[in-house]
């Protein structure tokens, strides 16, 4: 196959130097491609090597059947080079067509009749996918360019037009549009579908609901290429029409344009070319179904609010899911009798639990106690400032835990039991690890309730907090007039309470449920009663390192190779009182047990009381 070159006058040193005498036997005829009308005859092939703007001013002359194309790569010629397949390098474009000649049939895709030979983009929230094979960055240099496309996000209704005149209103914060997606980036995202010849386009849209949410599609698209984000719409067919209510800036393979309307057809089978080596050539002929995936995009009053203002940093609620998660809130802060009857039943099962010293009881009464609902409604009234709801939720949460008190401490005061077990001593010594635990489960049953499709792992969210056996621990002690575990207990439900409180609501203000200048008093004073409590949270914190590195000296301790200490405990901190099981050999003397106190007392610094239980070896 001979040729017909057309080239950029510009270019003619490279044409003369460096094209004629390496393809000098394919290449019949060689003219400036401003010549083109005139010498063009019916039936030439032809090779360019032109701009963009040049091919694309002549494309309606190169167009007529029976003529094969193909193209070498021009400094100004990207667009085409990277919807083509050619390689940037002139040299291995060269080599790729000496060794190739094979030609295939492609589409066009024309916007407001204008070819386009890569890809159109709105906006500025999807460049990040329309990068150009053979362009590498640095880390941080994307990073930098992350953040400054980012800046300039700013949603913007759209109304699309398509499949036998049918529209949808939306909003979106970016749409890039292709013929294919078989030489770009955008392959990447999904368009297994995408063919050079099956007269179809594509176009993404998305519109996420935070900077954040975007960033973060974007850092994961750097390792996970084949999802499209959950805010995206996916539409493929021949012909669209999309329409803003002002002029819009858009990008046609990377020449910025304005208008209020642009009109988009694929052209089937308009070129024959000779394809680059970079362009995969799957057929598609046997896959021109259209794909209309829009279920993701918002509308009504959700798309009218985006278009309102920038995207914010971070995600803001619509009004819709504000309004929904508010009926929910308000409805779980109102006092049932359903509540009041599972608040006692939940502690009842509890306390019996706490006296057997059964763990599988206790988590039971924990699955079934519905303090976890008014609690969070509470989160959101503090952040809101909500009068009315905080005024209910604490009711709700007071008559509750008061009937189910009274409840523990009645069971406990006919119960003849009065020595204390694993179950309930475990919850007589709160620390900051217990305050971190209310955090988390505060994050996640806010989180649970704001979503949905996350709603189920609220009894996780329960067993983790456990609010009813602290509870019931309390009222116990109260039964026992056991001031310890009473005060203890009751430490360990006001720091499940708040924690949960200060993190709910922390999560609502990052979900968008309220503004930071509305939610900054409830914060502080949420913020402050944690601190308080973290004043005795932090010395029983304390008080378990210091046990703790106790222990790990005692056990590390070897006296002689005949007496080993086993089961060291920690029972009084003033004194420092150990109780230790020694395992020996013999009986000890009083002697040797005094020799064991001075060597241990000498490890730790301290004067200690020693309490030894003797353990012979037979």
């Amino acid at each position: 196959m001979t040729y017909t070159l057309f080239y950029d006058p510009k270019e003619k040193e490279t044409v003369k130097d460096k094209i004629l005498p390496e393809l000098e036997e394919i290449i019949d005829d060689h003219h400036p491609i401003d010549n083109i009308k005139d010498v063009l005859t019916n039936g030439d092939n032809i090779m360019l090597f032109a701009s963009d703007d040049q091919i694309k001013d002549s494309l309606a002359l190169l167009s007529k059947k029976n003529r094969t194309i193909t193209a070498l790569p021009h400094p100004k010629g990207r667009e085409l080079c990277t919807g083509w397949g050619v390689d940037y390098k002139l040299e291995r474009a060269i080599e790729h067509l000496k060794s190739s000649s094979n030609a295939i049939e492609m589409d066009v895709l024309y916007c407001n009749e204008r070819p386009v030979f890569n890809n159109l983009v709105i906006g500025h929230a999807f460049q990040l996918a329309t990068a150009k094979k053979g362009i590498k960055e640095g880390f941080f240099s994307r990073i930098k360019q992350l953040f400054n496309r980012f800046s300039r996000i700013r949603p913007f209704g759209i109304k699309l037009t398509y499949k036998e005149g049918k529209t949808l209103n939306t909003t979106v914060s970016g749409v890039v549009i292709v013929q294919h997606g078989k030489s770009t980036l955008l392959s990447r995202l999904m368009l297994q579908s995408s063919f050079v010849n099956d007269g179809m386009m594509h176009a993404i849209l998305v519109s996420p609901r935070s900077v954040s949410g975007l960033m973060l599609f974007a850092i994961r698209s750097w390792w996970d290429e084949k999802r499209l984000p959950p805010y995206a719409g996916h539409i493929k067919t021949n012909e669209l029409k999309l329409e803003c209510d002002e002029a819009f800036e858009f990008s046609e393979d990377g020449q910025m344009l304005s208008s209020k309307s642009i009109e988009l057809i694929v052209i089937k089978k308009h070129l024959t070319i000779v394809p680059g080596e970079h362009l995969n050539v799957d057929d598609g002929g046997n896959e021109p179904q259209e794909i209309f995936r829009t279920q993701s995009l918002p509308t009504g009053e959700t798309a009218k609010e985006l278009a309102t203002s920038a995207l914010p940093f971070i995600l803001h609620a619509s009004t819709e899911e504000f309004r929904d998660l508010f009926q929910v809130l308000r409805e779980n802060a109102r006092p049932k009798a359903s509540f009041l009857v599972l608040m006692v039943l939940s502690t009842i099962l509890a306390t019996f639990g706490l006296f057997a010293n059964s763990t599988p009881v206790v988590i039971g009464a924990m699955i079934l106690a519905p303090l976890m609902s008014p609690i969070i409604s509470l989160s959101m009234a503090t952040l809101r400032q909500d009068r009315q709801l905080i005024i209910d939720s604490v009711y709700t949460i007071l008559s509750g835990l008061g009937f189910a008190f009274a409840c523990a401490v009645f069971i406990t005061l006919v119960t003849p039991l009065n020595a204390p077990n694993s179950e309930i001593m475990s919850r007589t010594s709160p620390n900051l690890l217990d305050l971190g635990i209310a955090v988390f489960s505060g994050v996640a049953g806010a989180y649970a309730h704001a979503r949905e499709e996350v709603a189920k792992t609220l009894a996780g969210v329960a067993i983790a907090v456990a609010l009813v056996p602290p509870l019931a621990v309390a009222g116990i002690g109260l039964g026992w007039f056991n001031g310890p575990v009473f005060f203890g207990a009751g430490l360990l439900l006001m720091t499940n309470l708040a924690g949960m409180v200060l993190a709910g609501a922390i999560t609502f203000l990052f979900l968008g449920y309220s503004p930071f200048r509305l939610a900054k008093q409830g914060l502080i004073i949420a913020s402050i009663s944690v601190l308080i409590l973290s004043i005795p949270l932090g010395l029983g914190f304390y008080r378990m390192v210091f046990e703790d590195n106790i222990i790990e000296a005692v056990e590390s301790y070897e006296f002689n190779e005949n007496i080993t200490l086993k089961d060291i405990d920690v029972t009084q901190f003033n004194p420092l009182t150990i109780a230790v099981r020694i395992i020996a050999d013999h009986n000890l003397s009083t002697e040797e047990i005094d020799d064991i106190k001075r060597s241990l007392e000498e490890r730790l610094g301290k004067n200690i009381v020693l309490e030894v239980t003797v353990t012979v070896k037979r």
